[in-house]
C-alpha cells in the first residue's frame, strides 16, 4: 500500500505531496495537473515491471528506455529554471521508492543521468545510471518487485476502443490504457468459467439498469504485418495482411435482446471496462482519468458504491482517479477528495478537502460535492477559508 506520492519539478508539479488512502479522487479546474499526477505515478511505478526491448537496453537501463522520445526528460521537467525532476512513492511501512533524473546538457555528461533508491532510513539501496555494472539493475529492482510496486495500470478509457473487435496472441489478454482488448478479455473469461464473468455481469447490472448477460463471439479480422523479404542479398520490408479469428462481444438488454458492443452507450462501455479491470487480474494500483465520464449522476453514485465493494473484497487495491463531478463526490468521504489549484510561479498545489478551515462545521450539513462546489479551489494555494 502507498501512503503518499511526491513530485518535484515534474511539469506543473514543482513541489507537490499527495497523501493517499484506499480511494482518492482529484478534482479541480482543467490544466491544473490532475492527469499529470497519474502520469508521474505511472512513470515511476511501471519502471519496476518494465521489460525494455533489446534495442532499448542501453547504459541508462529502464529509466533511459522509458524517458525517451516524446517522454524525454527535457520535455517533462518544469520550465524554465529546473535542471532535474524527482518522483517518489512512500509505502505505508515507511519504505520509499524514488527516481531523480537530469537530462544531458551541453558541456556536461553525454547522456541523461538517473538516481533511483528504495528502502527506509535504516537500509536503502541505490542505483546510479549510467551504470558501471549491468547486474546492478536487476539486483536493485528485486526489492521494489517483491514489494509489489510494479502492479499498476493507468486508464483513460474510450468507448470506440472498448467496443472494438480485437485479436490477441497473448496467453492471458489484458485491457489496455484506452480500453483496447476488452473483447479478448471477455472471451478469455467466458472460456475460463471461474465466476469472474458472472461477477462482472452482476456489477454492470447494478450500475447500468437493464444490462443482463455478456457474451463473447468470434470475429474475423484482418491483421496487417510487416515481413522482411530478401532479394539478391538485399532486405526489403513488405506489408502483408492475413485473416485471423478474434473476438467481439454483446450485452443482453432487458426488452431489447442482445446488443452489439458498438451500439452500446458510452457510459455502459466505460463502466464495463472499469469493472473488468478491477475484477480480472486486478493490479494493486489503478490510476483512472475521468472516473465520471459519460455516466448519469445516478450511475456515478452506483459506481462509487461498486468500487467500495471491490475495495472491501480486495484489501491490496488502491484507486487514484480524476473527476469533475460534484454528484460523484457526494458519495465519497471528505478525506477522499483532493482539491488541486494553480499556485502561480509555484506551479500547482493540492490539499485534501477535509483540510479546508470550515470542513468540519459545514460537513455536518453539506456532502463533499456540495462543499467543493461552495468553497472552490482558491483556498488550496492561498490558505484561506
Amino acid at each position: 500500500m502507498l501512503a503518499e506520492a511526491s513530485f518535484k519539478d515534474f511539469k506543473l508539479l514543482r513541489d507537490v505531496r499527495l497523501p493517499l488512502g484506499r480511494l482518492n479522487v482529484l478534482v479541480g479546474p482543467n490544466a491544473v495537473g490532475k492527469s499529470t499526477v497519474l502520469e508521474g505515478m505511472h512513470d515511476l511505478l511501471q519502471l519496476v515491471s518494465l521489460k525494455p526491448r533489446k534495442k532499448d537496453r542501453h547504459k541508462t537501463g529502464r529509466p533511459g528506455a522509458l524517458f525517451a522520445g516524446k517522454r524525454a526528460l527535457e520535455l517533462l521537467i518544469a520550465k524554465p529554471d529546473s535542471g532535474e525532476l524527482e518522483l517518489e512513492a512512500v509505502m505505508t511501512d515507511g519504505r520509499r521508492f524514488g527516481l531523480r533524473g537530469r537530462p544531458a546538457a551541453p558541456g556536461g555528461p553525454e547522456t541523461d543521468t538517473f538516481c533511483l533508491w528504495f528502502g527506509d532510513h535504516v537500509q536503502r539501496a541505490e542505483l546510479h545510471l549510467p551504470w558501471k555494472d549491468r547486474a546492478d539493475e536487476p539486483r536493485f529492482f528485486r526489492g521494489p518487485q517483491e514489494a509489489g510496486l510494479g502492479s499498476v495500470i493507468r486508464l483513460k478509457l474510450h468507448a470506440e476502443a472498448l467496443a472494438a473487435e480485437h485479436y490477441s496472441e497473448d496467453e492471458i489478454p489484458r485491457v489496455e490504457y484506452d480500453g483496447e482488448g476488452l473483447a479478448s478479455v471477455l472471451q478469455y473469461l467466458q472460456g475460463l468459467r471461474d465466476g469472474t464473468l458472472e461477477s462482472i455481469e452482476l456489477d454492470l447490472a447494478t450500475i447500468v439498469p437493464g444490462a443482463r448477460r455478456i457474451r463473447a463471439l468470434p470475429a474475423r479480422l484482418k491483421r496487417r504485418e510487416r515481413h522482411r523479404v530478401s532479394v539478391d542479398g538485399q532486405d526489403f520490408w513488405a506489408d502483408q495482411s492475413r485473416d485471423v479469428t478474434g473476438a467481439r462481444f454483446e450485452v443482453e438488454w432487458g426488452g431489447l435482446g442482445w446488443v452489439p458492443a458498438d451500439q452500446l452507450s458510452e457510459g455502459t462501455l466505460l463502466a464495463l471496462g472499469l469493472i473488468t479491470v478491477v475484477r480480472f487480474n486486478a493490479p494493486r494500483l489503478v490510476l483512472l482519468d475521468d472516473l465520471d465520464k459519460a455516466l448519469h449522476p445516478v450511475a456515478q453514485r452506483k459506481l462509487v458504491a461498486h468500487l467500495r465493494g471491490v475495495l472491501d473484497a480486495m484489501p491490496h487495491l488502491q484507486i487514484v482517479a480524476t473527476s469533475h463531478s460534484p454528484f460523484l463526490l457526494d458519495e465519497l468521504r471528505v478525506q477522499e477528495v483532493i482539491v488541486m489549484s494553480r499556485a502561480g510561479a509555484r506551479g500547482s498545489a493540492l490539499r485534501r478537502l477535509d483540510e479546508h478551515p470550515t470542513s468540519q462545521k459545514r460537513g455536518a450539513y453539506l456532502r463533499p460535492g456540495e462543499l467543493w462546489s461552495l468553497v472552490g479551489e482558491g483556498w488550496v494555494s492561498e490558505g484561506g477559508g
